[in-house]
């Protein structure tokens, strides 16, 4: 098994520059997120160890409720989940 050497400076660098860049483009466009409460599907997914496929389908089944998820037209209609657990 070949172990993946993660640089965590570059990634924690990269994302806070994605946050800082997000909260710009939000906060210019009259949205104020609390961004700790809502991440990507791509990030939840990770967090919570399911695929990204999965998640698409507990929100199509409103397993993830419509007032849990927030699509932002400004960053190319990407779409945020609050970070809470769902079954």
């Amino acid at each position: 098994m070949v172990q993946e050497t993660i640089d965590f400076d570059k990634e924690l660098a990269n994302a806070q520059r994605e946050h800082d860049e997000s909260v710009k483009i939000l906060t210019q466009h009259g949205y104020v997120v609390d961004m700790t409460q809502w991440m990507t599907i791509k990030d939840y997914a990770k967090k919570y160890n399911v695929s990204t496929q999965v998640i698409s389908n507990w929100i199509s089944r409103e397993i993830i409720p419509a007032d849990s998820t927030m699509v932002l037209p400004e960053l190319n209609d990407i779409r945020l989940v609050k970070d809470q657990v769902y079954k």
